[in-house]
């Protein structure tokens, strides 16, 4: 049985019970781990994340932009990257319509800087979340066709927008639908569609996110023009590699294919110039938006991962689109004035402070209806619904709720006959499949395996309840699984070797469907004192010993369990994540603890 410690001001920090380690094909790990004349851990890594071609996995750890695929294998690409071209080549305007999320706000973002490098009149919209939702809406579409646009570029959206596309055909508008959501069965009436997941489309990588596809647009626009002799500079897409980083990391896609190496280069881009033996300052080549938004966010690292993305900087552009205005975070990533670019982070600082007040109020809300419920609030899913909720944040709400109780969680807020609802899943739960089988009672909805949103009306809540529950009892059985620790391999330390762990960052950056390794050692013992650090000794960190090898490692929040009676006493089992600690020129093995308990549990 897993530990149970007092956590300082927690009460008891659990572990799961039952650890495993994910089953692997052998014989592939150890060709891939052959070919690469690696060690066979970082086979197995590999060939967990469903590589199994020794180029695709130097593809994969190298993550050069030649491993990017030809943008023309989308279907729909050459339709709209020549009607495209045409109309830059003519000076024309071109509408871009987005979404209020970090993946259309950056694609939104992208597109207005291409156009403008490119020298053509460009006019955009983004649908505010609380009065229009997500989606095309006519008064946007209007509004971009009363700006002289006749073309309109959709971002991150557009692909379950039927009527509305038929509308803006008939206003006379050139639709250019790019979106990555899930296709439903009758298709938009639109000049072109870009979705690798549409039916027909031979493109190889299905996992792009929005900003992704318009990125993919822009080098397909790019390509055209040069090929036509185009007069003007054309621009320079490695430099908004930084965009696409910033709504794929945001919008949870996975991070291997295709967006491995997207990303990987995004973050190279959104990091501050390396110093390290440089006679003088190297120049400080980020977007003024990018600068001022770390700034703001007090992010002083010398290389950002997709954590700091995830966790520091989307949240901030987010809570434009959830408590402020959209508009302006768009407005902060194509500014090139730095004043006007610190102003604008400052005011997104400020809402994301509003957005986790409100997202509190909401979260303890939802608990509380929880509790009322008694046991059958929580059979087969968790459905609430309220007056009181900001729209802005019951995405987020969801998600915590999802983590505590292993179910999928759908929160709808409810402003007189509608509600607006958000739903988050658990793994081997497909969300947009189960609204599927509720589509009877819903208005609207749209999203993906992980997540989605939902318009309903208000006397067909109680029914969705009931419908959703029992879609996800099908698909998830009567009770929630065991939480099992997943662990990719059990090694031994003599294994940590700090050459296989620098070639295992080459598999970073890490995220959905890309995580950093777990790894397991059991039998290990604790040497010397154990200790506490942080502020408030939070954090445990301890010493380890494995036959004769020591690994330091840090426990964060499980400072608590240093008052484990005996625990850390004998031997143990450990999961971590291992990583490099370089410090002053040095570099030795640490050990990022996730859990722990006796040995042999």
């Amino acid at each position: 049985m897993g530990p149970a410690g007092a956590s300082p001001g927690e009460g008891l920090l659990r572990f799961p019970r039952r650890w495993v380690v994910r089953p692997v094909d052998e014989s592939l790990a150890r060709r891939l781990a052959s070919d690469l004349e690696a060690p066979l851990l970082l086979g197995r890594l590999l060939a967990l994340r469903g590589i199994t071609r020794p180029e695709e996995a130097r593809t994969f750890l190298e993550a050069p932009l030649s491993g990017l695929h030809d943008p023309f294998q989308m279907r729909g690409m050459e339709e709209a990257a020549s009607h495209l071209a045409e109309e830059v080549s003519r000076g024309r305007a071109i509408g871009v319509y987005g979404d209020y999320d970090v993946d259309g706000i950056s694609a939104t973002a992208l597109l207005l800087r291409v156009f403008s490098a490119l020298g053509a009149p460009a006019a955009y919209y983004i649908p505010q979340r609380l009065q229009e939702g997500y989606g095309l809406h006519l008064p946007g579409l209007r509004k971009l066709r009363d700006a002289g646009c006749a073309t309109v570029v959709t971002v991150d959206c557009g692909i379950g927008s039927a009527e509305a596309a038929a509308e803006a055909r008939r206003m006379g508008l050139h639709l250019i639908i790019t979106d990555h959501h899930r296709p439903p069965e009758r298709l938009p009436e639109a000049a072109a569609i870009l979705n690798p997941r549409q039916p027909g489309c031979a493109y190889p990588f299905k996992g792009l996110s929005g900003v992704g596809i318009a990125f993919k647009l822009a080098a397909a626009l790019r390509r055209r023009l040069r090929e036509r002799g185009f007069g003007g500079e054309l621009p320079n897409l490695k430099r908004h590699l930084d965009l696409v980083a910033l709504g794929t990391v945001a919008d949870i896609v996975p991070l291997l294919g295709e967006n491995h190496i997207l990303v990987r280069g995004g973050l190279e881009e959104l990091s501050p110039p390396a110093e390290e033996g440089a006679a003088s300052p190297p120049p400080d080549r980020r977007k003024p938006g990018v600068r001022a938004l770390q700034a703001a966010a007090d992010l002083k690292v010398a290389a950002l991962t997709a954590g700091h993305v995830a966790f520091v900087l989307a949240p901030r552009l987010n809570a434009a689109g959830r408590v402020g205005e959209p508009a302006l975070a768009v407005e902060l990533l194509r500014t090139e004035d730095a004043a006007e670019a610190r102003m604008h982070a400052e005011v997104l600082e400020e809402w994301n402070r509003q957005r986790q007040d409100l997202q509190q109020e909401a979260f303890e809300e939802a608990e509380a209806l929880l509790e009322a419920a008694g046991p059958k609030g929580r059979e087969g899913a968790i459905v609430l619904a309220s007056d009181r909720w900001h729209p802005g944040v019951i995405g987020i709400v969801a998600s915590k709720l999802v983590e505590p109780h292993l179910r999928p969680a759908a929160l709808v807020r409810l402003d007189g006959r509608e509600g607006r609802g958000s739903v988050r899943g658990v793994p081997g739960f497909h969300v947009y499949e189960a609204l599927s089988d509720c589509s009877n009672l819903l208005v609207r909805f749209g999203g993906h395996k992980q997540a989605a949103g939902l318009t309903i009306l208000r006397e067909n809540v109680a029914a969705f309840r009931e419908r959703f529950k029992e879609a996800a009892r099908e698909r998830l059985g009567p009770d929630p699984p065991e939480p099992e620790l997943c662990l990719d391999a059990a090694v031994d330390f003599a294994e940590l070797q700090l050459t296989l762990l620098e070639r295992l960052e080459g598999m970073a950056p890490f995220g959905a469907e890309n995580p950093r390794p777990l790894l397991g050692t059991a039998g290990v013992e604790v040497a010397g004192a154990p200790g506490c650090v942080g502020r408030e000794g939070e954090h445990l960190k301890l010493l380890l010993r494995q036959r004769g090898e020591t690994c330091e490692a840090i426990g964060f929040g499980m400072g608590g369990l240093i008052q484990e009676a005996g625990l850390l006493r004998g031997r143990l089992d450990v999961a971590y994540c291992a990583g490099v600690n370089r410090w002053r020129g040095s570099a030795k093995v640490q050990l990022e603890l996730r859990a722990l308990r006796p040995a042999g549990s």
